[in-house]
């Protein structure tokens, strides 16, 4: 039924059910007078006010029961202060219409828009019959949300702590295993002709304090050579900071024969763990000499964390402690031919 038409033959006795036909058309005010005027019922005006509430809420996809007028894009959809404007204006600003006023106000303190509810009353009220019943619970109010958000805050910081501790850990199990690097399965290396005993990578000259424990172990196949840099992230300086984008590189080689083609880095390494970084070079086996030469660096970068939490202080958004980039130069690895025809007694 069209509510004009619905509003034309409506008795005018029928005062609940024109003010609500009267609210279907937008005239909230007038269904508001009716209820708080001619009915006399400040209740029944506060109910349709709740109602108008919830469902501008659930519109903007507030949670039910927690509404925030300031999430309302203008002041003239809190349906709390046309309210306040017909109590006032029905008793020209009396005692009673203020009094009406300040009720809404404290009744309805963590829904109504305050600044707007404030604006509307008379400018001559004396703050202390605001203070107990409204400006007091408002700012308690507040207290309280500010606090329930550094709670929440400390929540999700802790849970994203927890699901980036799994994350790394587990990214670093995946890169542990040469058969298991996800960077290395599209090479379908098979099984290695030879693999090398691992021995212990020292820094070509004088290393820096954070200067991590290295073992390389290199791996040989018909078309490859895969190094992997077994990277311990245990420097004492080290204790409140990880290392990230932690990669063995193959500056220079002495032959053409090996040429660097797949870097794998350890993303995130943190102090007191282990996780492997691995280089692949293609080989030409039959032009090789004797032996090549590698010249080699380990590059990463130093970043600072929370010592309580592991979180780190620096993120994508810019924000925090900048990490610091290092570049070590480490011995040369030495590459044989014999090694490429499993040759097992060189170690």
């Amino acid at each position: 039924v069209n509510p004009d038409t619905l509003m034309s033959v409506l008795p005018k006795s029928f005062l609940r059910e024109r003010a609500l036909v009267l609210g279907q058309l937008g005239r909230h005010e007038d269904a508001l007078r009716i209820f708080y005027c001619q009915l006399d019922s400040l209740d029944l005006a506060l109910e349709y006010c709740d109602v108008r509430f919830e469902k501008i809420s659930a519109s903007i996809h507030m949670p039910e029961g927690r509404g925030d007028a300031s999430k309302l894009s203008k002041p003239s959809e809190c349906p709390y202060i046309p309210l306040i404007s017909v109590a006032l204006k029905a008793h020209g600003d009396s005692d009673r219409g203020i009094e009406s006023a300040i009720k809404v106000l404290s009744l309805r303190r963590d829904k109504i828009d305050r600044s707007a509810a404030l604006r509307l009353l008379p400018k001559n009220i004396p703050i202390s019959s605001l203070s107990q019943s409204f400006l007091v619970p408002a700012l308690i109010d507040s207290e309280s949300q500010a606090r329930r958000m550094e709670v929440v805050a400390a929540l999700l910081r802790a849970k994203y702590v927890r699901l980036k501790r799994t994350l790394t850990e587990t990214q670093i199990k995946s890169q542990s295993s040469i058969h298991t690097v996800p960077g290395l399965r599209s090479l379908n290396l098979g099984q290695p002709i030879y693999t090398s005993k691992s021995f212990k990578a020292r820094p070509s000259s004088l290393s820096s304090y954070n200067f991590p424990d290295i073992s390389i172990t290199k791996y040989f196949f018909p078309r490859y050579v895969v190094i992997q840099a077994s990277v311990f992230n245990c420097a004492p300086q080290m204790r409140d900071k990880s290392l990230g984008n932690v990669q063995l590189v193959v500056a220079e080689s002495s032959e053409d024969a090996l040429l660097p083609s797949i870097h794998i880095p350890i993303k995130t390494l943190p102090s007191g763990m282990t996780g492997s970084s691995w280089c692949v070079l293609a080989a030409s086996p039959q032009r090789l000499d004797v032996s090549a030469i590698l010249t080699c660096e380990l590059r990463y970068n130093i970043i600072e964390v929370d010592s309580t939490t592991g979180a780190p202080l620096s993120f994508n958004g810019g924000f925090g402690i900048p990490s610091k980039s290092v570049v070590e130069e480490i011995q040369d690895i030495e590459i044989r031919r014999a090694e490429f025809e499993g040759l097992a007694r060189l170690d």
